[in-house]
């Protein structure tokens, strides 16, 4: 192993605690999907020296190069004597929840407001559109961002997520960095799984909105020793006064496919036109297949969630998938003797 630091101190105390030597089965998770960076090891127990508690300060450096920074938020310890820790780096914060009216305003403003909020370091990429105010609820800041980061891609075009980089929180577009060598046949990989999948898919999209008369209820009185006390009965949801009026859409894919069918009722003032054009938009989103590519290959720590690298795979050319540029959405690093990384990427056929 090379690790240059692995070192951890609770926060007040003077001392530092240089792990090097007693740590194991290092593995670090960076993830695009609205997740906190990931730092999990396994410390061997040593006679009167370090317990990590929660809470504590966690550094890595991997040949030099800045790693990781956060805390750990679980200590498992068990029968062979040795300690099983998580810690997460300052995303982990943005799980916070909180009530928010947002005015008028770009995703960059909102970023620095929940970062402020969340009491983390922060760095934003400066963006233009100006997102429509709204009203969050109860939400986490990873739900409120993922929200209004969204609302910017449909719009423009662009793609924004969220990193750390050492303690950090930023706003970053993507991809961040592109990396200048290849994963392939012959460069750094070492195996590969590709799959396609329907199962999520829906060709057949229909918008039902409920038509309901209005309530009529039966009441009738009776006496029980001198007293009356009333029955009332509703006939509300009696099929008699339920009706429904439906909107739906088809495409091509039914021939081949078969039908793949998905409901979804209508806002209770939508009209036919919006009904419409909802299924239109479903439709466009859900008739499709699903892409999934798995790569493993020797670690490199540019290998990142958000960067993007070349991938070279002849096997996969026969099926769509060319020598090109691919998306980095989760990559898991081992750091052992052998450090290798798997990498979950976004493919686009």
């Amino acid at each position: 192993m090379s690790i240059t630091t692995f070192a951890s101190r609770t926060p007040g105390s003077k001392t530092l605690w240089d792990l090097r030597e007693i740590v194991t089965d290092v593995k670090w998770i960076t993830d695009m999907n609205y997740s906190a960076g990931t730092l999990t090891f396994k410390l061997v127990e040593v006679d009167e020296g370090y317990t990590p508690y929660n809470g504590d300060d966690i550094w890595f450096r991997w040949n030099g190069k800045k790693i990781f920074k956060g805390k750990v938020f679980n200590v498992k310890y068990s029968d062979d004597e040795a300690f099983d820790v998580t810690a997460y780096d300052s995303l982990r914060y943005f799980k916070n929840q909180d009530s928010l009216v947002f005015p008028t305003s770009t995703l960059s403003q909102r970023f620095t407001t929940v970062a402020k909020l969340a009491g983390v370091k922060h760095k934003a990429t400066k963006t233009a559109y100006k997102i429509p105010a709204e009203v969050c609820d109860s939400k986490s800041y990873f739900d409120m961002l993922k929200t209004s980061i969204t609302r910017v891609r449909r719009a423009t075009g662009n793609h924004y997520f969220l990193a750390d980089n050492w303690g950090v929180s930023e706003l970053r577009k993507y991809p961040y960095k592109k990396c200048n060598f290849i994963l392939g046949d012959k460069s750094l990989l070492t195996g590969f799984s590709f799959e396609k999948s329907i199962d999520d898919a829906a060709n057949v999209v229909r918008i039902i909105k409920e038509n309901k008369k209005k309530k009529s209820r039966e009441t009738s009185t009776a006496k029980t020793k001198g007293k009356k006390t009333k029955a009332t009965k509703s006939t509300t949801n009696d099929p008699k006064n339920t009706s429904y009026t439906k909107t739906t859409v088809a495409g091509d894919s039914v021939a081949i496919w078969g039908k793949l069918q998905y409901i979804e009722k209508a806002k209770d003032k939508a009209n036919v036109a919006q009904m419409k054009q909802r299924a239109k938009d479903l439709l466009k989103a859900k008739n499709k297949q699903t892409f999934s590519l798995t790569l493993k290959a020797l670690g490199n720590t540019d290998l990142v969630a958000g960067n993007s690298v070349p991938v070279q795979i002849k096997s996969l050319r026969q099926i769509g998938f060319g020598n090109k540029y691919a998306l980095i959405k989760k990559a898991t690093h081992n750091f052992t003797v052998d450090y290798n990384v798997e990498l979950e990427m976004r493919v686009v056929m």
